[in-house]
């Protein structure tokens, strides 16, 4: 372990500093027994698995921000569907994008699938709001609970789910993904952070879904290694992108997501030459 720990952000590669006494972190390392554990430094709250990367991080003074890019990125599904009924988040954490989605979506269910009760357990830490008649945390294995279910169940469903290595195996398969998608409304959108992987995983994600017309777009975010991809049903018209910028120009305007800065970057995931003029 190093003396002074330089955690990198599990679901984002994005280097994030301790800079606590070395003591600090290593003796609440200690203590915590192998347990997800949480650790403070200043207006800063993050989640650890084990010395090596932040699993989550939270400002204490405004613990609904959106602190890491990756997080913002994901809520591109605006830019898609930007009111939706139903939200669907795999993997709590520091719970984020469930705060954020409870906060500035007042109409909308939110519903958090979280295997760890660990995780669970230290909800109250990241002021993650309690269970109500919209807001519920589940705790499940995703990848049986989303097998299980029957279809159009959802209108968003995020993808965050990771162990203190990285990504959870069980939601990187094709068979998890074929039942995310299964269990979409009409008109929905399944966005997944696939941390560092590389464009092959996308490829065979798309080949295993090659005889529907889903599409599947995906971008690096500006600081760090990630790939969010976004799955969207139906045909790639001439004027995405454009279409595409302009939303993205009126949401930064109301939420200041940065979602612009994205849009150029944007790839198809495709089998055939790509269908728009760029």
């Amino acid at each position: 372990m190093s003396a002074r720990p330089i955690a990198t952000d599990a679901a984002t590669d994005s280097p994030l500093r301790i800079m606590n006494a070395p003591s600090s972190f290593e003796q609440r390392l200690e203590s915590s027994g192998g347990q997800p554990f949480v650790f403070d430094h200043g207006d800063m709250r993050t989640l650890h698995f084990d010395h090596k990367y932040v699993q989550s991080a939270m400002s204490i003074s405004a613990p609904d921000k959106l602190l890491l890019s990756y997080t913002r990125a994901m809520m591109g599904f605006m830019l898609f569907q930007p009111a939706p009924k139903h939200i669907l988040l795999v993997g709590l954490g520091g719970g984020s994008l469930a705060k954020y989605c409870y906060r500035h979506f007042p109409e909308a269910r939110i519903t958090v699938l979280e295997l760890s009760a660990e995780v669970i357990a230290l909800r109250d830490h990241f002021m993650i709001p309690a269970d109500d008649q919209r807001f519920q945390v589940i705790h499940t294995d995703a990848a049986a609970y989303m097998q299980a279910q029957q279809g159009n169940i959802a209108d968003i469903i995020m993808l965050d789910g990771f162990s203190a290595d990285g990504p959870a195996e069980a939601l990187s398969t094709s068979g998890f993904y074929a039942a995310c998608l299964r269990n979409l409304a009409a008109g929905g959108i399944l966005v997944s952070n696939l941390w560092d992987r590389p464009d092959f995983l996308v490829q065979a994600i798309g080949q295993a879904l090659a005889a529907s017309d889903w599409r599947i777009w995906w971008c690096r975010t500006s600081d760090s290694h990630n790939c969010i991809a976004f799955f969207i049903k139906g045909s790639v018209t001439p004027l995405f992108r454009t279409m595409i910028l302009r939303r993205a120009k009126k949401l930064d305007a109301q939420f200041g997501l940065q979602l612009s800065e994205l849009v150029p970057s944007f790839q198809l995931v495709r089998d055939q030459p790509e269908e728009e003029s760029v």
